[in-house]
Formats: C-alpha cells, structure tokens, sequence
C-alpha cells in the first residue's frame, strides 16, 4: 500500500500591529494589508503557510492564545506576543512589518555605554529570535534558534508606496543560479583594505574587485554608474555615523565620502543583498533628521530592490586588521547566503557560528556585536538556487528540509546557553594585581595609547549561572579589562580599543578593535 502524502506546510508568519498602520497611514493602511494578503497567495505558491497576525486583534490574540499588544510601542508586550505566537505556530519564519515605530526594536543595554562609546542601549531584533522572555540584559540572549526578519517601511513618514513597493520586491523574486551572485560590488576605507580582502577571499575567494577610499580608482563624492553597482551582492566595511545617510571611508585623517542614499536610485539590479559592517549601517531613522532630509542607507537599498540588507543599529567595531566581530558575521551571512540559504536561516546560522566561534567567553564587543546586526527583508526569501535542496521539487520532501533544518539550528542553539560565558560588569573595586597592571601599562604604552584612564572590568559568566557563594568558591572567572580612547571626526568619532583578557593575574592575551 502506498504511503499517505502529508498535508503539510511550513509556517510563515507575517507580523504587523494594525493600529500602528493606521495611525501612521490613516485610511491608507487598509492598501498595506491588501499588499501583505497578496503576498500571502504568492508564499502560498513556495509550499508556505503564510498567516497575517495583526498583534493588537485581540480576538485573533486570542485564537492563538497569545496575549495582544495594546500599546504598540512597548517593547514587553511586543516580545511576549511575538513569543505567544512562535509556542502556537512553531514557525518556520518570522516576518516583521514595519520600522521600529510599528513593531519597536527591543532596546538591550549596552555594557560599554559611556565617554568612548555614546550608545545608551542597542537597538536590537536579536531578543525576537530567541526564547528568552523579555529583558533588557543583552546576555540573556546568546542563544538564538528563530529565524527572523524584518521587512521596514521609513521612520516618521507617511507615503505607503515604500511599504508597498518592498512587498513588491519580494512577490518578484526568483531563485537564481550562484554565479549570478558571485560577482560583487565592495568598498572600503583605505586604512581597512587589508582586513576587507581578507573577508572577501572568505566569500567569493579573490578580492579582485575591492575598491578603497581614498583611492586612485574610486568614484568621486560617492557617485557611481549603473554599471558600477550591477553585482547583486554588495560587501561594505566604511565608516557611518547616526542618522546620517552616508558611508564614508578613512586614509589617517581623511574621511572622503564614500556612498550616499540618493546615489543608489535606479543603479541596483533587482534581488541584491547587501551586508555593510558599517557603524549605523543598518539604522532606520526619520528623514527629517538630517539636513538633507535623505533616507537611510539601509532605506534606500530597501527601496531600490535589495531584497535583504544585513547591517548595525549602532556603533559597530572590528580589527583594524585580521578577522573579527563585524568582518564575520557579515561575512558569514553572505556565504551563507550564496551556499543556498534563506536569507533569515543565512543571519541564524551566521550568528550562531559567531557566538559558537568567539566562545565560550564572550567579551563586551563581542556581545554588542551579536545584538546590534539584523536582517532588513523577507527572511524566507532564498535568493541563490541550492541544487541540493529539495525545494524545487515540488513535493513534501521540501517540508521535510525545512523542518529538520530548524530542529537543528533550534538544537545547536540550546546548547550555546550551556557553552557560553557572557560579561558582566565588575565594580572595578578590586585591587588589580602589581604585575599584571605593569604588563598592562606596557600594553598600552605599545599601542600608542595616550590616555592612562582605568580601564572597564568585566567578569565572565555563564548566564545560568551558579549562586554568588558557589562562584567564590570556585576557580578563578575569564575577565575582560577594556581600554578605549577617542578622537573627534565629526557624528562619528573615531575609537580605538584594547581587550586584555586575563584569568587568576596572568594575561592570557589581548585583542585591538575600533569604531566602524
């Protein structure tokens, strides 16, 4: 007897808060919906079941016995309604509709707040990516297992046809062999090159195609040709500062304009993705906010027909040379990316190789890192046809892929809650061991830097951890002493750290990061 075909589909759902769509669009909203009821029937055709959740319904809440949102800017209720609707559905997919003034971002403290790094909290989607209930403590979530993304309209304005020409993006989109991704487009500071082709020979395997600034061979004032910014995947590692719509690069003290939001416009070929390791390069942010009144970068490769854009809510950091926070993250999700995956299973992977590879003692950067980078676009998107993935088939065994590639990642998440230690702050009152601060001081001395300020402590520990008197009387923590410095370059200024990290008095090494 013949085997019985399963009647099943993977689950997508697409999350928005109507009442915020109204207040924003007013009448109008009603067109959005009809757009995202229209890209219900187009997943329909990719084997997904694809459910629009509005999250202040409360009789639909409550059909999916889920708690609604009836504040739609606090962060508390949208994170538990997210996770209500994840314990009912089991999805494959999360998609969120809107800019943070629709669905917020959940505002995670940033540990390494003050002089040298001005952000207060990262804005962050990482939290709706895990199961951890709401907090504002970043190491509560090192252990992501859902695969999420965010599809956004502009922040503070009112024009629906953005919201709707993304939806329409989307609806187009097509799977496409890898070679139509492997040709790139890739800018840099000058000062970075060397850690730019590093990342570069990563994911394509040459750097051929890098483009530095300043630079002989670089576009004047940021102004490219169609041509120019045909490849369908962009790698960025320049500088960006908040709320401005620019990347710029670095040589010493020069800052040349790189790239500028408006120099996109009718240049990018439908489907590119984008990964930009800039500081802000992800940021949704009011128009009105600069003085040019230009939409962000991450807007505008949105409007122009990326189809995912993976970047920072903030003050981003990496190695002035080498490998390291911003450089892998971004690079591991373009490789994910071109070896196949969904665009939102491409950022999980990608984050949790990260969180598994800087392991199992996390610094303060290293955390922020994780926190800061999300994915703007549909995250079941799949822009590269994977020839070993059952999907075009047609059949169920495609249900099957998805399901037991979530089982894993769910999986191979749960076990990074075990294996990692994340900082905390220590209350710097203890008396730093006489050599260990002579072999710091020297550190210090070698890197050239000028200021001799205190450095900020952190003390390494699992997040479930064991009480406080356990822990005394315990082996000695990982701690992390962490020296920074500034120079002023403007909405962005320029910092340099040094990580020492060290266990019972003895240096067991340092790392050098600075700003993006």
């Amino acid at each position: 007897m013949a085997s019985p075909v399963l009647n099943m589909l993977t689950t997508k759902l697409i999350i928005t808060n109507k009442a915020a769509l109204s207040k924003k669009y007013g009448d109008k909203h009603t067109a959005i919906l009809d757009d995202l009821k229209a890209l219900q029937s187009f997943d329909a055709t990719r084997h997904l079941e694809s459910h629009l959740i509005l999250l202040d319904d409360i009789e639909q809440m409550k059909n999916c016995q889920a708690t609604p949102v009836t504040d739609h800017a606090d962060e508390m209720q949208c994170k538990k309604a997210i996770d209500d609707l994840y314990r009912f559905f089991a999805p494959g997919y999360l998609l969120l509709i809107g800019a943070q003034d629709i669905i917020p971002f959940q505002r995670l403290k940033n540990l390494l707040s003050g002089d040298n790094d001005p952000d207060g909290f990262i804005p962050s989607d990482l939290p709706y990516a895990c199961d951890t209930p709401y907090d504002t403590d970043p190491g509560k979530f090192i252990a992501p297992t859902r695969v999420v993304g965010r599809l956004p309209d502009v922040p503070g304005q009112t024009d629906i046809t953005y919201l709707q020409t993304l939806i329409n993006t989307i609806r187009k989109a097509v799977p496409l062999p890898q070679n139509e991704y492997k040709n790139y487009y890739s800018i840099s500071t000058f000062d970075w090159q060397d850690s730019t082709q590093n990342s570069l020979k990563n994911i394509f395997g040459d750097h051929a195609r890098l483009m530095v600034f300043p630079g002989e061979e670089t576009s004047k004032g940021g102004q490219w040709t169609a041509e120019q910014l045909s490849p369908k995947t962009h790698f960025i590692n320049c500088h960006g500062a908040i709320n401005d719509p620019a990347f710029y690069g670095q040589k010493a003290y020069d800052f040349p304009l790189a790239l500028r939001s408006d120099g996109l416009d009718r240049k990018l070929s439908p489907g590119t993705i984008v990964a930009a390791e800039c500081c802000y390069g992800g940021q949704l942010f009011d128009p009105r906010k600069n003085t040019d009144h230009l939409i962000s970068m991450a807007n505008s490769y949105m409007l122009q027909q990326a189809l995912a854009f993976v970047g920072s809510s903030n003050i981003a950091y990496g190695p002035p040379t080498g490998q390291g926070l911003a450089d892998l993250l971004t690079q591991f999700f373009l490789i994910n990316v071109l070896n196949g995956a969904s665009t939102g299973r491409a950022l999980l992977e990608a984050r949790q190789r990260f969180l598994h590879e800087m392991g199992p003692t996390l610094d303060p950067y290293e955390l922020k890192t994780a926190a800061q980078f999300y994915l703007l676009g549909d995250p079941s998107i799949q822009p590269v046809i994977n020839e070993r993935d059952p999907s075009t088939d047609g059949s169920n065994t495609f249900v099957n892929s998805v399901q037991n590639r979530r089982d894993n990642l769910e999986a191979r998440g749960k076990v990074l809650d075990d294996f990692i230690a994340v900082p905390h702050p220590s209350d710097n009152s203890h008396t730093t061991d006489p050599e260990l601060q002579t072999a710091m001081d020297s550190l210090l001395t070698e890197k050239n830097f000028v200021e001799k300020a205190l450095p900020k402590v952190f003390i390494n520990r699992k997040r479930n951890h064991i009480s406080q008197e356990a822990l005394n009387a315990s082996a000695p923590s990982v701690k992390f002493h962490v020296f920074s410095e500034s120079a002023g370059n403007g909405n962005a200024p320029l910092t340099k750290v040094l990580v020492v990290k060290e266990k019972n008095n003895q240096i067991l090494g340092y790392r050098e990061y600075v700003s993006r």
